[in-house]
């Protein structure tokens, strides 16, 4: 029968979370019963809350109680470090996975990026620094301003001993000149 107040683990075991943490690790049995205890519930939550695949999630739960064992010192509380261990250890796991599948390779198809996005975006921004680069020292600054350094056209103006209608004028004839530019390069492509 379950007591009220008592920590137990997804199975119905109960896991005395008050243990002093010394005595945890004292005798293999303490430890082999919280690790049977506690075992299941991580894996629940690393495949069911991350959907970490089920041949990783070993690993996983092997990895937190290691962790546990090296620092079993400074734990105050066994249930909420072992649940935020897994947690911690499963979104490490994805953006490890995310790394890996956005380095470059030198295949000629390249397995860790199966979509053309990463090439799109490349071409992408050649195009925009070359259109740009068809505009004259004055336009480039004067965007780069507006755009990149957040400058109001007032302060441009300013800076330039000129009106803010002025600016106004430059930075529309500027981005019409790199509309068609970019257009021209574009159809190149």
């Amino acid at each position: 029968m379950l007591q009220a107040g008592a920590m137990y683990a997804s199975d119905g075991v109960p896991v005395a979370n008050s243990v002093p943490l010394g005595s945890v690790c004292a005798d293999d049995t303490t430890f082999e019963a919280l690790y049977n205890a506690y075992r299941p519930l991580l894996r629940k939550i690393a495949v069911r809350k991350f959907n970490i695949p089920r041949a990783d999630v070993d690993v996983l739960v092997h990895d937190v109680f290691t962790t546990f064992l090296a620092h079993q010192e400074r734990v105050r509380e066994i249930h909420p470090y072992l649940i935020g261990g897994i947690c911690n250890a499963a979104r490490d796991y994805w953006r490890k996975a995310d790394r890996e599948q956005g380095i470059f390779c030198n295949d000629e198809t390249c397995l860790a990026s199966p979509d053309d996005a990463l090439l799109n975006s490349v071409i992408e921004t050649l195009l925009v620094r070359s259109a740009l680069g068809t505009l004259g020292a004055s336009c480039r600054d004067a965007l780069h301003r507006f755009y990149v350094e957040g400058e109001t056209a007032t302060a441009i103006a300013e800076a330039r001993s000129t009106t803010q209608g002025s600016i106004l004028r430059l930075l529309h004839y500027c981005r019409e000149r790199a509309r068609a530019a970019y257009r021209a390069l574009h159809e190149e492509h």
